[in-house]
């Protein structure tokens, strides 16, 4: 890729490492050598015109890399540039690869959720005329040497099927572990991260730290043996007091019965509003003769005797019957 300005001069070494800053390596100053900020909007140029042929070649409805982007995030971008060729003594670009650490949610082969902040492949691009004479596998190469990384632990972002395949071919990466989102891992990318302990090393470690640490374990609480299951009775049967609630009889069978003798101070009786007064005991049955002899041996009514004195047909017969 050809740009109007001295790429060469720009980009002194054959793979460039530019960061979140987009500053121009450091470089003996020459005559040729323009001013700073011509110098990283020049920069600025290289990075967006290989974004928009990294989207097109991809077939993307946006560029996911530009310079803006690269200044809002703190991503690495390795520039290769073509040193053999010098089209009218500016050079040229051949391709770029976009690395950057992500902190993302994977899935492990037992489809358990993984927190892992990986390495991950964010765009990855040489020019169509320039493909499959080693430029890509130099480049790729040169950023596992400079982070440090092998390709099992490396997280891809929605990767193309020539992505796919140059992986394959180069690094042996076949087999992916299936995931919710958008990135790519491969076999083995657990393999570092959550790698079981052996039950020696484990040991060897629990027998180093005794040694160590000389502090005396606190005692294991003993807890209460569990009950039987024979034992166990329904919550409706259990012996509780506060369960057993005696059942009181409606009125007035429940009204004790009449002592002989009332109490010396009865308790005072309300007559406030509010206050229902309480029933006292039911009289005893009266027989029927013992309520004739009283009605008999009852005084006559002042106004019946004024009635037979005033009555001169009364006879004596008659008034005994009328008493």
């Amino acid at each position: 890729m050809e740009f109007p300005f001295d790429v060469d001069a720009l980009l002194p070494e054959r793979i460039t490492v530019l960061d979140q800053h987009l500053r121009p390596p450091s470089r003996r100053p020459s005559a040729a050598m323009p001013a700073r900020v011509d110098v990283q909007q020049q920069i600025m140029t290289i990075v967006d015109e290989l974004g928009k042929a990294s989207a097109k070649a991809q077939h993307l409805p946006a560029p996911i890399t530009s310079a803006s982007r690269m200044q809002s995030n703190r991503h690495v971008m390795y520039v290769l540039k073509d040193t053999s060729a010098r089209p009218a003594g500016k050079g040229a670009i051949i391709g770029f690869l976009k690395v950057g650490y992500k902190k993302l949610f994977v899935l492990d082969d037992r489809e358990a959720h993984n927190e892992v902040e990986p390495l991950c492949i964010l765009d990855f691009y040489i020019h169509e005329s320039l493909q499959r004479h080693g430029h890509g596998r130099e480049l790729f190469q040169y950023m596992l040497q400079k982070e440090r990384v092998e390709p099992h632990q490396l997280a891809i972002d929605r990767p193309s099927q020539k992505l796919l395949k140059f992986l394959n071919k180069h690094y042996n990466l076949e087999t992916t572990v299936p995931q919710v989102n958008n990135f790519v891992i491969f076999e083995g990318f657990f393999a570092h991260q959550h790698r079981a302990p052996d039950p020696s090393l484990r040991a060897s470690r629990q027998s180093r730290a005794a040694v160590v640490d000389p502090t005396p374990a606190a005692p294991a609480r003993k807890l209460p043996p569990k009950r039987a299951e024979g034992d166990i009775k329904p919550y409706s049967s259990s012996d509780r007091e506060f369960l057993k609630v005696a059942v009181e009889p409606p009125w007035p069978l429940n009204r004790a019965p009449r002592r002989a003798t009332p109490p010396v101070h009865p308790p005072p009786r309300s007559s406030s509003l509010g206050n229902s007064p309480e029933r006292g005991p039911l009289r005893p049955f009266v027989p029927e003769q013992e309520l004739l002899r009283s009605l008999r041996l009852c005084p006559p009514h002042p106004t019946a005797r004024l009635l037979l004195a005033t009555d001169p047909a009364g006879s004596p017969a008659q008034r005994r019957r009328t008493r």
